[in-house]
């Protein structure tokens, strides 16, 4: 195994320990959905809302720097994101690279509008909830591909 093989099996590692983190939020965030009054939430509430979001937010930053990791190995072009995307839509790993840049955007937009839009931030939060099954089937794609093409 090459250093570099090291470095994608150490960051699909520590993706594994992040997943087990997004899947806790995600099971504690699901029950509150849909929220009808914000204002009825309670700090603990508040406080599960915005350990989803950020876990679901750093786990696809994270599965992004993998993606780009096995685009290095795989001798690709990486110079733009979009490159390193439509390489995991080649091979199966992303459906399609519309809905990896759409899941971005959600989460970009739920940290520029947190609590300040409630209806908005409803339809944010739920979009997550739905989502992350998407980025956790990516990730177990990316796995298979690493474990089939990359000696352990």
């Amino acid at each position: 195994m090459t250093e570099h093989q090291r470095l994608i099996a150490a960051k699909l590692a520590h993706l594994g320990r992040m997943r087990e983190y997004l899947t806790y939020s995600l099971s504690q965030a699901e029950p509150l959905m849909p929220i009808q009054n914000w204002d009825s939430l309670s700090p603990a509430q508040h406080e599960t809302l915005a350990a989803f979001r950020v876990r679901f937010s750093e786990f696809q930053e994270h599965l992004g720097k993998a993606m780009r990791a096995v685009a290095i190995e795989e001798e690709q072009r990486t110079e733009t994101f979009t490159a390193v995307l439509l390489y995991m839509e080649k091979f199966g790993i992303l459906d399609d690279v519309q809905t990896w840049k759409e899941l971005r955007e959600l989460r970009n937009a739920i940290k520029h509008e947190y609590e300040e839009n409630a209806g908005r931030l409803t339809g944010f939060f739920q979009e997550l909830v739905r989502s992350t099954s998407t980025l956790l089937d990516w990730y177990a794609r990316l796995r298979t591909f690493c474990a089939g093409n990359y000696p352990s």
